[in-house]
């Protein structure tokens, strides 16, 4: 039996400068859509959620426009600047699946918004259901150091700091979007050790890696063993890009 979604824990209102009464409203309804499923309780993971502006850390995200059997692939990049893209937008970026952030390994910062085609996107956030689990299975506490493995947009590192994260390390192969997440979440007020690297072979200041499994991914993770890395006083978070849900497409636009 699922539980009855809570009331949000204070009024719908802009988080932050640059944050808009209509991202607050949808990041609620998104928060209500996850209690509804059962995989989200009360607790410092939901109200991260219902106050982290998920489209300042994604102020651009990718709307695929052809059908999946179609060639070349076409997308749009949206952009949050641009009235025209908002509510589809703000949509996506609350929609349970996965965002699409970056086409083709290209820089993310100061890209023009518009029409892609060819190609195929190369980063993109973890879908809610897994962000959520992850969080709510890390239960952390003021005090721990978190290593994110996956940095992505960067919503699992803020949410570590605001569920009480400290020290909180986050890691991406792609250059790209650790430059991106480095400068947005900076931008927010949070401020992680941004590195570029494989997860597969570590961080070297964290200390040697032991292999362990993530089977809600499906992709092969590994947790610090270091003592500055143990199991008292650390979390650790992997992210994958290998298991993906996309939002309901919107399909193609209609000729202007």
């Amino acid at each position: 039996m699922l539980s009855e979604p809570t009331a949000p824990a204070a009024p719908l209102l802009p988080a932050q400068p640059g944050d808009t009464f209509e991202a607050a409203v949808v990041r609620a309804a998104m928060v209500a859509r996850l209690e509804e499923s059962g995989g989200l309780g009360p607790g410092p993971v939901r109200e991260a959620l219902l106050t982290l502006p998920r489209q300042l850390l994604m102020p651009q995200a990718y709307a695929r426009r052809s059908a999946p059997d179609e060639t070349p692939p076409r997308w749009d990049l949206l952009d949050f600047s641009r009235p025209a893209d908002l509510a589809e937008l703000l949509e996506r970026l609350h929609c349970v699946g996965s965002v699409a952030i970056q086409h083709d390994g290209e820089p993310i910062l100061g890209r023009v918004p518009g029409p892609r085609r060819r190609g195929a996107i190369t980063a993109m956030s973890s879908t809610m259901s897994v962000t959520v689990g992850l969080l709510q299975q890390l239960d952390l506490r003021p005090g721990q150091r978190v290593l994110d493995v996956g940095t992505g947009p960067g919503v699992t590192a803020a949410a570590c700091f605001m569920c009480g994260g400290e020290g909180v390390v986050t890691l991406d192969i792609d250059r790209h979007v650790t430059a991106a997440a480095h400068e947005r979440l900076s931008d927010l007020g949070y401020r992680p050790a941004t590195v570029t690297g494989d997860g597969t072979t570590g961080w070297a200041d964290a200390g040697p890696l032991t292999g362990s499994s993530s089977p809600s991914t499906s992709a092969t993770c590994r947790r610090p063993a270091s003592p500055n890395w143990n199991s008292r006083t650390s979390a650790y978070a992997c992210n994958s890009r290998r298991r993906t849900t996309d939002c309901p497409p919107h399909g193609p636009r209609p000729a202007s």
